[in-house]
């Protein structure tokens, strides 16, 4: 709690105030989390134009969804209390998370575009790629965001590691 005070630059009592226990701060942070990621960008596959250049947008808006200051301390919160409590990130529906990338290889695989995987699997692969460069050197080693750059060679490297494995065309 000390620590999501400091980060919310609000005394304890205050979050207190507002929340009756750690697991309803707790289920807020996450509720948070799934918010704003609903919030990016719903991307339809569209069969005429590139794939790669599709999964590039949606991997260019997950990356700056990850690597953004609010999602990063809201990231760290909810990462202080699994730490702690080993039992609460089991509760915690990570796919909700995915949804979003699920749904566009559905479509990319429906159209003919991607061979047959396991959509789920798949979706966690390409959202790993981007988390272990751009979202867990930030957490876990205090790096600053990626640089523009960086962020291009990850979604680059990702995109085409990822179509290396799936594509069908």
């Amino acid at each position: 709690m000390n620590g999501i005070a400091d980060a919310a630059s609000v005394s304890k009592r205050t979050l207190y105030n507002h929340f009756d226990s750690k697991e309803s701060l707790f289920d807020a942070i996450i509720d948070e989390l799934t918010l704003r990621s609903q919030r990016l960008p719903t991307t339809e596959f569209d069969p005429t134009r590139d794939l790669a250049e599709q999964l590039r947008e949606l991997a260019e808006a997950e990356v700056g969804f990850i690597t953004s200051d609010d999602v990063q301390a809201l990231a760290r919160a909810c990462m202080s209390r699994v730490l702690v409590e080993p039992e609460v990130g089991k509760q915690v529906d990570h796919r909700r998370f995915a949804i979003r990338i699920e749904s566009f290889l559905e479509q990319a695989q429906a159209s003919g575009c991607l061979t047959e995987m396991d959509i789920e699997f798949a979706a966690m692969q390409f959202l790993g790629l981007l988390r272990t460069f751009a979202f867990w050197p930030m957490i876990l080693h205090g790096e600053a965001p990626p640089t523009r750059k960086k962020r291009e060679q990850i979604v680059s490297s990702s995109v085409e590691l990822f179509l290396s494995q799936y594509s069908a065309i």
